[in-house]
């Protein structure tokens, strides 16, 4: 299904063409993004990677603005707590893991992998008060290497299973989960970033992918797919840039990037965004980057990426951070002026303003 212009409402900036800009003015979207600012509920995110949790010991993080408490249970379970012990306030990442449960290191207080509070020492162990007691907790899956985390805006348990891209945990697909936290960029900002091809050539002018293009006039194509997500791309234009993005509302995203000869075999290299927010000024950003190979390719792929690909990928993750961070968070949206390149960003604007209506609708 395509996404005509028409359906996009684009920012007007009266009186530009005179010489002099406007004034700044308030942007209406920008009421709607402040609402979102610690992400939008009743959706999962990844959370954090697997291999940063350890085994025998809990892990403390700050994800759509709630701190919480990472931690495996007696059967190697993921848990997801917030991080303050009910008792007085204590982080319970700074406590240990005893016989299946999480134990507070300020008082003792001991909580099973549901969260119910099981233990106060003070008080002989298991008694009334410690049947009253709950800490928070989260629903969580683990997919392909990543930890995902389900926020509920009224603690009602998911709908559904967490919905992963199949590549997390496909047999055929092989690589790197690549963690970034994005300090002084939003979420949303890193999103309006990913949702943009036409960055590509000019921003990342120079680097190993991303300096072809076929031209500087571009059309932005949006159309629906079948499984609701967006198609963002440029017509007549594959796999010379960042020439298309597939997004998947509210948070990921799917993108191909072109791969010279000199990255070995295998064809190009597809990239999977995960964007978490942090706080209202901040992101986490998991960019899972996979091939379609497996055998000696994968092991020469591996080896050829410690080598050198990587350091050419931190030139394009730097660039984007410092043109991200230089927008000033949401300061940028009272001076923008949107352009038909700039369909993906009013596409994905469209989604947050209905999410935005059917939460003022909901009795």
């Amino acid at each position: 299904m395509n996404v005509s212009t028409s359906e996009i409402k684009f920012v007007e900036r009266p009186g530009q063409q005179g010489g002099k800009a406007p004034a700044a003015r308030r942007n209406p979207w920008k009421d709607v993004e402040e609402k979102f600012a610690l992400g939008l509920r009743n959706h999962w995110y990844a959370i954090l990677p697997s291999d940063e949790l350890p085994l025998d010991k809990p892990v403390g993080i700050k994800r759509l603005g709630a701190d919480l408490v990472v931690w495996r249970d007696a059967e190697g379970q993921v848990r997801v707590f917030e991080d303050r012990c009910p008792h007085r306030g204590a982080k319970l990442s700074l406590g240990v893991q005893q016989d299946g449960g999480l134990r507070c290191w300020y008082h003792g207080w001991k909580f099973d992998s549901e969260g119910q509070c099981n233990s106060i020492p003070s008080e002989g162990g298991e008694c009334a008060t410690s049947k009253r007691v709950r800490v928070r907790s989260y629903p969580v899956e683990e997919h392909g290497g990543l930890i995902f985390a389900y926020f509920s805006s009224d603690d009602s348990p998911p709908a559904v299973p967490c919905q992963n891209p199949y590549e997390l945990e496909s047999p055929e697909w092989n690589g790197f989960i690549v963690r970034h936290h994005w300090q002084g960029v939003p979420w949303i900002r890193a999103m309006d970033n990913l949702i943009d091809p036409i960055h590509g050539p000019f921003l990342h002018m120079g680097t190993y992918t991303l300096s072809s293009n076929k031209g500087h006039t571009d059309t932005i194509e949006v159309r629906k797919n079948p499984d609701d997500s967006y198609f963002v791309g440029r017509k007549g234009q594959a796999l010379v840039n960042f020439d298309f993005t597939e997004y998947h509302f509210p948070n990921w995203f799917r993108l191909d990037i072109p791969y010279p000869w000199s990255a070995g075999p295998g064809g190009p290299m597809r990239i999977l965004v995960l964007v978490c927010p942090i706080d209202a000024d901040s992101c986490q950003v998991y960019m899972v980057r996979k091939r379609k190979i497996t055998g000696w390719k994968w092991w020469l792929w591996k080896a050829l990426w410690h080598i050198r690909l990587e350091k050419k990928m931190w030139q394009v993750i730097d660039q984007d951070v410092a043109i991200l961070s230089s927008q000033d968070g949401t300061t940028c949206l009272d001076h923008e002026s949107l352009v038909q390149s700039d369909a993906g960003i009013a596409t994905m604007r469209k989604l947050f303003r209905e999410a935005a209506q059917a939460k003022e609708d909901r009795p």
